[in-house]
């Protein structure tokens, strides 16, 4: 592997599938660090997603550029050593499965812990490591409900909301756990102890939430008044986006600005988005849409309502450019509302490396998003696209201590397979 990056020399294990820990492992790989995903012999569950190929699919390629990878059977018991060895090969070990299939596939930290004292050791769950569902498994939808964020995010299709895409606590989920375990790595430096990390996805979903999942004992008189509507409509069978608005007035804060200033408005060609929340820039929107100001304590009423029609009104006269321009010209902050294949298209996009071209041996060219952090010092690694499945078994088995007729009759054996099952 290329020594480049700040995570250059780190070596990863990644026990994990689909999205969450894989993109933690991905961003530690970006970094620098030698990431090697472990996989069964069906493969990572992304490699059936949008697939382009026998064991190769868009979302496992999106999902995992510059690891390297090798496939092992878990689920039998001669897995054991090499499930140690590569504990001991390891500096960081990522683990996203069930806390009970941690120990059914001898991947817990205690087993791990014994192995590599000094192992930095990420367990990532759906919904935390204490309480009544610590052992229950999920996905970023279910985390989207339970935590409450999904009420003011998620929009609707007949009375019923809709998850919110892109699964956005899967990935914060993957950004948190790169924080934690690099924050592990230097106390591991420092005093020569690994620990464990803990992660999940209701954790992650609750700290996204943070501006809108607060509560103050000055508000409960007003929040007890807000919880019985909210219950008596519920029970009456009222639909998603009726029950949504009765919160939103009555909670919000700031919600007049979210209706004028901050928001996205139709154009003659398509969207705009504008982004103010500052007395200072409410002045500047006035100046140049020359729109009434409103009482901003009165949000929903019939002045404010008429207010908020005529500034839609006049953003449909003109096109998205003509209002860009106006707009910058006096500092109010703007932006387009870009299609996906705009954005990947886009000219700051592109300036940033916030998308990589990529070039996979099966499948050709592909586009990918780029690594969200950048280093003055220390340059991420160049990219690399996603590994073909087993691509990589017996050159890490050889670097984990396993001597070649030992990794011969593993590959042969099934346990460790080296590449696609045959068709």
């Amino acid at each position: 592997m290329t020594e480049r990056g700040v995570l250059a020399g780190v070596r990863v294990i990644e026990f994990a599938q689909n999205a969450a820990t894989p993109h933690c492992g991905r961003l530690l790989a970006g970094m620098g660090a030698d990431v090697v995903k472990v996989e069964p012999p069906g493969g990572d569950a992304m490699r059936g997603l949008a697939a382009l190929g026998p064991m190769e699919a868009r979302g496992y390629a999106l999902i995992n550029p510059n690891k390297r990878a090798m496939a092992l059977d878990l689920a039998r018991p001669e897995s054991s050593a090499v499930v140690e060895a590569l504990f001991a090969w390891a500096d960081i070990a990522l683990v996203a499965f069930k806390q009970r299939d941690q120990e059914k596939f001898g991947l817990d930290w205690e087993r791990a812990s014994s192995v590599n004292p000094r192992l930095v050791y990420l367990s990532s769950t759906a919904l935390g490591h204490a309480g009544p569902d610590a052992h229950v498994g999920g996905y970023d939808v279910l985390v989207q409900a339970r935590s409450g964020a999904g009420f003011v995010m998620n929009r609707s299709r007949d009375g019923v909301p809709v998850p919110t895409r892109p699964a956005v606590n899967d990935f914060g989920t993957g950004m948190v756990s790169a924080l934690g375990v690099v924050a592990a790595l230097r106390h591991r430096d420092a005093t020569g102890e690994g620990q464990r990390v803990d992660t999940s996805l209701l954790g992650t979903a609750m700290a996204l939430g943070t501006a809108i999942l607060g509560g103050f004992d000055v508000d409960e008189d007003v929040f007890a008044e807000v919880r019985n509507d909210l219950d008596t409509a519920r029970s009456a069978g009222v639909d998603f986006d009726t029950v949504r608005e009765i919160y939103e007035r009555r909670v919000i804060p700031g919600a007049g600005a979210f209706r004028l200033y901050f928001r996205h408005y139709a154009t003659a060609d398509g969207i705009v988005t504008v982004a103010g929340l500052s007395q200072a820039l409410f002045s500047k929107f006035h100046k140049v849409t020359g729109i009434a100001e409103p009482d901003l304590s009165e949000p929903h009423g019939e002045r404010f309502d008429r207010i908020v029609a005529d500034a839609e009104a006049l953003f449909r006269t003109r096109s998205t450019d003509d209002w860009l321009a106006a707009l910058r010209e006096v500092e109010y902050p703007c932006g387009p509302y870009n299609m996906p294949y705009e954005a990947l298209a886009d000219e700051q996009v592109r300036a940033n490396d916030y998308v990589v071209d990529l070039q996979h041996p099966v499948f050709g060219r592909y586009t990918a998003s780029g690594m969200p952090v950048q280093f003055s010092k220390t340059p991420n690694v160049e990219p690399a696209p996603s590994p073909q499945f087993g691509a990589h078994t017996r050159e890490v088995l050889a670097e984990a201590g396993f001597a070649t007729d030992q990794i011969d009759a593993l590959v042969a054996s099934g346990l460790t397979p080296d590449g696609p099952p045959a068709a």
